[in-house]
């Protein structure tokens, strides 16, 4: 591109469907680039153009779809409209519709409109559609009509849209105005009018683009390059290119990659086997493993588990813990691997308790250094401080203790470790607890 950077255009062939398959076949290119390691991520970084045709029907292209998730929904809009137009062209052809050529000026008619558009208006022109009564407003993709399709044909002129009879009185043109446009135009009730109102030139070449579009409703579905709006439905951009305009390109010459080059290139390892691999060695389910398979922080993940520490923590500090405090506000991103890779070595010296990981990261994520971090989220206690607290807690629960035996560890366990909030290791809480329950025990 401009910028320098190398663009890389992947093609399929017509081996799709069903928009659940164009979903997935756009995943997996996606997952295959990331696995490389070597391409831009983020919104606008990757876009999937999409062919879509269906029987009777021509090939439409729908230009920079960004987002994966809406794939799916893309392709059953697109087909649903495609199906209704060719509905639409066999009624027009079954009804014997035809499309009148000269528009009619019939601005006189809403001088006093309450219609904020049709009052300021220079001209409003009207065209009748003869036996178009109730196509123009039918609906062919989610809040679009085949009047939609005319509209996107109208505002290439620089009007803002249109209106027709079919949706007609609203918007503030009234009942009686209505009647008067079709008297005006001598439109039966199986016509239907549109009309357009801006500056006169705007007018003529916008009624002329309406006049083209609603003839060209007789051929269904039109060879077009779309745009996707948002939820998923499209609208006109231009007519489909010919084969004249593909041609190779002219700045860079071709490469030609021989068997030899092929042979040398290696291959990374793509991330579904990633996702396996950290399910069998790493023991994470499967959307764990995904997560982390799929994260940028997967490079560090992997080399601190490589230094000793045990995955179920590499896991949480570089993934699940992140996930939580991003959804509570925290600015997750500004922590550094290189940051979380300092404080798990602090857990795995014995400086810090794991359990203190979350205030940590919510720390660092306010800015703290690590070590700043760990000082104000998670002080260390000494052992005969956490045998103070035990004891204290334990002397307040001496009868739940009587009842329930050694089973009220678990309970008071937590009520132990909030209060110590991470400054000490629960491995080591659990043994000064059970050693006081047991003492209980003993002396009851």
């Amino acid at each position: 591109d401009r910028l320098g950077i190398p663009l890389i255009e992947i093609t399929t062939s017509p081996c799709m469907h069903t928009p659940e398959k164009v979903q997935k076949t756009a995943a997996q290119i996606g997952m295959i680039l990331r696995s490389t390691a070597k391409v831009k991520r983020g919104l606008g970084t990757i876009r999937q153009d999409i062919n879509i045709s269906i029987k009777n029907g021509n090939r439409v292209e729908i230009k920079g779809v960004q987002e994966l998730d809406l794939i799916a929904e893309v392709v059953r809009r697109e087909v649903h409209r495609q199906v209704t137009l060719l509905e639409i062209r066999d009624e027009l052809i079954k009804r014997g519709a035809s499309v009148e050529k000269t528009p009619v000026d019939v601005t006189s008619l809403f001088t006093g409109s309450k219609s904020r558009v049709l009052k300021s208006a220079k001209m409003i022109l009207a065209v009748r559609l003869n036996r178009f009564a109730g196509l123009v407003g039918r609906e062919i993709q989610p809040g679009r009509r085949l009047g939609s399709e005319m509209s996107d044909y109208a505002r290439k002129c620089g009007v803002g849209g249109l209106f027709h009879t079919d949706e007609l009185p609203a918007y503030g043109v009234t009942e009686e105005e209505v009647i008067n446009l079709k008297k005006a135009l001598d439109a039966s009730p199986d016509d239907c009018v549109v009309i357009v109102a801006d500056r006169p030139e705007r007018c003529h070449c916008a009624m002329q683009q309406i006049i083209r579009r609603a003839e060209l409703a007789f051929d269904g579905v039109l060879k077009e390059t779309r745009k996707m709006l948002e939820g998923g439905s499209t609208a006109y951009m231009r007519p489909l290119p010919g084969a004249a305009r593909m041609y190779p390109e002219t700045d860079v010459l071709p490469v030609r990659v021989t068997p030899k080059r092929f042979a040398a290139i290696e291959i990374p390892e793509m991330i579904g086997d990633t996702i396996s691999r950290y399910m069998k060695e790493f023991g994470l389910d499967r959307e764990v493993a995904r997560q982390m398979a799929y994260s940028e922080r997967r490079e560090a993940f992997e080399e601190v588990i490589a230094a000793g520490i045990k995955p179920a923590l590499a896991e949480r500090a570089f993934n699940s813990t992140l996930i939580e405090l991003s959804r509570e506000g925290a600015q997750v991103h500004r922590i550094a691997d290189d940051d979380i890779k300092r404080v798990l070595e602090f857990i795995s010296t014995g400086k810090i308790a794991k359990e203190a990981l979350s205030p940590i990261l919510t720390a660092m994520a306010e800015g703290k250094t690590p070590e700043e971090a760990c000082e104000a989220a998670a002080p260390r206690i000494s052992e005969e401080e956490l045998k103070e607290i035990i004891s204290r807690i334990v002397a307040g629960r001496t009868d739940f203790i009587k009842e329930r035996g050694s089973a009220a560890t678990g309970p008071i366990m937590g009520v132990v470790m909030k209060e110590v909030r991470g400054s000490v290791d629960g491995k080591i809480v659990n043994q000064i607890l059970r050693e006081a329950i047991s003492q209980v025990l003993k002396n009851s």
